[in-house]
């Protein structure tokens, strides 16, 4: 009868092979252990990748299919505080990133297109990024594959808000398949380092169960079901709803580095800084003592043109978070005050600026819609790249 083959190799040819019967089984189970001295892990400094390859042969032994691929080795875990990339702790300096082209939208207009974004990140110092409210293209998840970028996962969750504002989201069951959907087709990428179906539910907690708290709920329990590997993260920011999530997080786009300090301080006595609603009701269950990150911060104003031509903060043709910057060199202090407060916390395990690239009236991108700089992107490379007090130094 017909039988499958494997073969993983790296550039010193074959590391090994496996073969099993494929007309018993429809859908035979492979199992390929790497020898220790041909095991090299997958990381954001060293983003090795074996290639594989599968073929289908006949009772004859005659190849009738042939398929190949990439496998990458790493792993992600949890322990206390700490959220571990093959064991070590990996401080996860993210960008928010959107996804949005101007003569595209949603959709890149070229292949180029998805390593230039992920080539521009590496560029300003960031390891990763929070793929935001939208399941991003595959062939972008390849190249954070090859090009060590570490991701987050994330559904787009639009049009779940109906009703008063105390029970105005109600997520449905297609948020669940759909998800699901999206993690059966990306959870083979080693890129992806953790799962976010959902970001910014902020409905208050209530004494009875809505329907927030059964879809977000789903979507956790699910997600973990279909991928034990990764950890998940019940929603980003405003309204946890699961006490066991795997992480903990908070949005804050306090613009002013000492009280942003005052703000995130409290992590180190488990009373880390979490959002509630304007009129102080809670949106979340208590943190339990997760790992925690700022997933969201930052998000300065930072738009040269209106800086240089008019003065005040209209906002009316751009946007962005606080007082707008009046020079490039403000922009840096700003912006490297606010990430050196999260760098010098040895609880963080990371956090997401606010954002990659300006989408159309949101001028806080690190680069314009077009992508072309405007800052000096060495110097937010320089603020980020110092060692961040999560992770090891080189003589611990």
């Amino acid at each position: 009868g017909h039988r499958v083959r494997a073969v993983l190799a790296d550039g010193r040819g074959t590391v090994l092979t496996a073969e099993a019967r494929a007309d018993l089984d429809l859908a035979p189970r492979l199992t390929l252990r790497v020898p220790e001295d041909r095991l090299r892990v997958w990381s954001p400094a060293d983003p090795h990748l074996y290639d594989l390859t599968l073929e289908v042969s006949d009772a004859g032994g005659r190849v009738v299919d042939r398929v190949t691929s990439y496998a990458g080795l790493r792993s992600v875990s949890l322990s206390g505080k700490r959220l571990l990339l093959n064991g070590e702790p990996v401080f996860q300096r993210l960008v928010l990133d959107q996804g949005y082209y101007p003569d595209g939208l949603m959709t890149a207009p070229s292949d180029a297109a998805l390593v230039r974004d992920i080539e521009l990140g590496l560029a300003a110092g960031f390891n990763g990024a929070r793929l935001h409210q939208k399941v991003f293209e595959e062939r972008f998840l390849y190249h954070a594959d090859r090009l060590g970028y570490l991701v987050w996962g994330e559904f787009g969750d639009w049009g779940c808000e109906v009703g008063v504002r105390d029970d105005n989201q109600r997520p449905d069951a297609s948020y669940v398949t759909q998800w699901l959907e999206a993690v059966e087709r990306d959870h083979a990428h080693p890129s992806i380092v953790g799962w976010c179906p959902l970001n910014e539910t902020y409905q208050p907690l209530h004494d009875r169960i809505t329907a927030l708290d059964d879809a977000t709920r789903a979507m956790f329990l699910a997600t973990k079901l279909a991928d034990g590997t990764r950890p998940v993260i019940d929603a980003s920011g405003y309204a946890h709803r699961v006490p066991e999530t795997d992480v903990y997080d908070a949005h804050c786009y306090e613009q002013d580095p000492a009280a942003f300090a005052k703000t995130m301080r409290g992590l180190a006595t488990d009373e880390p800084y979490v959002n509630t609603g304007p009129d102080g009701r809670a949106w979340s269950v208590p943190y339990r003592g997760q790992p925690y990150f700022c997933s969201e911060f930052g998000g300065i104003w930072w738009d040269p043109e209106a800086a240089a031509e008019a003065a005040g903060d209209e906002r009316d043709a751009s946007w962005g978070y606080g007082e707008r910057p009046r020079t490039a060199g403000e922009f840096v202090e700003r912006f490297t005050g606010l990430t050196g407060v999260l760098l010098d916390d040895p609880d963080m395990f990371g956090y997401c600026y606010t954002q990659l690239t300006d989408v159309f009236q949101e001028r806080n991108g690190v680069y314009r819609f077009d992508r072309s700089e405007k800052v000096d992107t060495a110097l937010l490379r320089d603020a980020q790249l110092r060692t961040a007090a999560y992770e090891p130094t080189d003589a611990g």
